[in-house]
């Protein structure tokens, strides 16, 4: 299958509107190797093989990765919520979830290791959350 990526550009812009939305301003980039790893990660190869494989362990990275990376000085768990689901909108999913269930989803990403047992949780919550959208 043939993915549609985030661009660093894409993640900046969703940083802006979401301090606009919530009265915020400042929009500043405190780690921008980390804004380079959440962008070239999901679409690495090696030896011939994706390092992640589905749509689902890719959109866990981006959520999971943007949450912990700490990229942007402030919105970096609204802004990881946001792009994830751009994300798989972009790649023809939908992820429904009531608010509640979106932020017990980021407070669990954000309170857990930064590790793959937990991107394979999220990407099993993403997929069992997402539908299919006319594309």
């Amino acid at each position: 299958m043939e993915y549609r990526y985030l661009s660093s550009s894409d993640l900046i812009y969703v940083n802006k509107r979401v301090l606009e939305f919530t009265g915020e301003k400042q929009e500043v980039i405190q780690y921008p190797e980390g804004l380079s790893v959440i962008i070239e990660q999901p679409q690495m190869v090696l030896f011939g093989h994706e390092l992640y494989p589905s749509l689902w362990l890719k959109a866990a990275f981006v959520l999971q990765k943007s949450t912990k990376k700490h990229i942007f000085t402030d919105g970096n768990k609204r802004t990881a919520y946001v792009v994830t689901k751009l994300f798989l909108k972009l790649n023809g999913y939908s992820l429904k979830v009531s608010k509640s269930q979106g932020i017990a989803l980021m407070l669990s990403v954000t309170t857990s290791a930064d590790s793959e047992e937990i991107m394979q949780k999220v990407a099993i919550f993403l997929q069992k959350n997402s539908v299919r959208i006319n594309k």
